[in-house]
Order: structure tokens, then C-alpha cells, then sequence
């Protein structure tokens, strides 16, 4: 049982934060390097569900407020990815830089097509999972604390 709620942890922990859930989980896991990556993919795929449709909402929210426009470094350098690279820059940058929520919702505000953000999104989320995790799995790479 208490494996059960583990694993309903850090499945929550990777919906939000991502490259936490996965730097945790390569560390202090017991747990076959496959399951780790199952529970982060399912984890980073239920946030990019959620925060898609919510950071739709949301980005109509903001737009009366001209969030968007502001002049933030950190925003302004999203802006250039977006205009560089398109949504596959942010959704690639997303898991692994900025988290799940945030990149959703800058997805969703720039990209009236859900699908294509949804697909984008958990895209990276499983491609980054499946990278970092085969890494310690397939190579024997051992992580000590």
C-alpha cells in the first residue's frame, strides 16, 4: 500500500514539475528503471491534458490584460522561441526547462488548436521520459545520491 502511494506522489509531482519527478525518481528509486518512466510519462501526460484545457481558459482571461505583451526577460525569450522555433521549441523546452503548467498555457496562448498542442506536448513529455530514462536504464548508468 504504501508502494501505491509512492507512486500516486510522484505521478502528481511530474504532472507539475517534470524534471523534479525525474531527477527524484533516477536517484532514490528501487523501483525497475521502466516503471519510473511509466509513472513520469503518465504523470507529465495527465498535466499537459489538464493545463491545456485549463491554460486555454486562462489565456482568455489574460488577454484582457495584455499579459502578453508585457516586458519581461524571461517572457520575451519565450516569444523568441515561439517566433524561432514555433510551438515545437516550446513544447521541447517545456518538460525539461520551464514546467508543464507554464508551457501549456503559453502554448494555449499562442495556438487556438488544442489538438496540436496536446499533441506537441505530450509528445516531448514522452519523448524527454524516454531519453532520460533509457539512459539510466539501457546504458547501466548508476546514479548515487
Amino acid at each position: 500500500m504504501e508502494d501505491f502511494w509512492d507512486i500516486i506522489v510522484w505521478f502528481l509531482v511530474a504532472s507539475v514539475k517534470f524534471v523534479i519527478a525525474v531527477t527524484k525518481l533516477l536517484v532514490i528509486s528501487s523501483r525497475a528503471w521502466y516503471w519510473d518512466m511509466l509513472i513520469v510519462m503518465a504523470g507529465g501526460t495527465f498535466g499537459v491534458l489538464v493545463f491545456t484545457f485549463l491554460g486555454a481558459a486562462i489565456s482568455k482571461k489574460l488577454d484582457k490584460y495584455n499579459f502578453f505583451k508585457m516586458k519581461r526577460s524571461k517572457l520575451r525569450k519565450l516569444i523568441k522561441i515561439k517566433n524561432g522555433y514555433g510551438l515545437i521549441g516550446i513544447a521541447f523546452i517545456t518538460p525539461v526547462i520551464i514546467s508543464i503548467p507554464v508551457g501549456c498555457i503559453i502554448s494555449s496562448a499562442f495556438e487556438n488548436d488544442r489538438n496540436r498542442v496536446l499533441r506537441l506536448q505530450i509528445s516531448s513529455v514522452l519523448i524527454w521520459s524516454l531519453v532520460l530514462f533509457a539512459a539510466k536504464g539501457l546504458l547501466k548508468i548508476q546514479i548515487v545520491p
